[in-house]
């Protein structure tokens, strides 16, 4: 009886070999696939991850006047969001003593950012001064100064009668040459 069981394996074997032989030599051309758009894997990878990780300071950053309003823009810009899920802080660098304005209208600008990044983004704001470039105006060469020619100068002072003066403008300007080429 187990000869017969092998024999019907052997003969199985051999039928599934052909078959598969069969299948390799006679097989269709694969069907032609397009590569898949970039937007869909990389939409595969970075869901997920802004599910888990909320919103960026970045997209932020790009709004910021729109959310905060023109004026506290131009003093302030967002550096960070930190925290976990729940309890994230959003970190602004402000100008000088518009970061004690900014920390004390921090309730209005929290509803704000939580308008724009959805219900619940941030709890809390840090505000802390720091140096702020303006982001709309563009850089414009500086003027050199104009100098007042000395001996206007001279007769300005002479007019009103401040030879004292006119004495230790001179010598001012004299220490100041002395140290500059002392500092080189």
């Amino acid at each position: 009886m187990n000869d017969l069981r092998n024999q019907d394996s052997l003969k199985a074997r051999t039928l599934r070999g052909n078959t598969l032989a069969y299948l390799q030599k006679h097989r269709g051309r694969p069907q032609y696939r397009h590569a898949p758009k970039a937007g869909r894997a990389t939409n595969k990878v970075l869901r997920p991850l802004s599910r888990k990780f909320g919103p960026g300071v970045s997209s932020l950053r790009n709004h910021w006047a729109e959310v905060i309003g023109d004026r506290w823009a131009q003093l302030s810009k967002p550096t960070a969001i930190r925290g976990s899920t729940g309890a994230k802080t959003l970190h602004i660098e402000a100008k000088g003593p518009a970061a004690a304005m900014l920390q004390a209208d921090s309730a209005n600008i929290l509803a704000r950012v939580n308008q724009f990044l959805g219900a619940g983004a941030i709890a809390k704001i840090l505000v802390k001064q720091g140096r702020i470039k303006n982001q709309k105006a563009s850089p414009q060469p500086q003027k050199p100064q104009q100098q007042v020619p000395k001996p206007q100068m001279h007769e300005k002072l002479e007019l009103e009668g401040e030879v004292s003066l006119q004495a230790a403008l001179d010598k001012l300007g004299a220490r100041l040459k002395s140290r500059t080429k002392s500092n080189k």
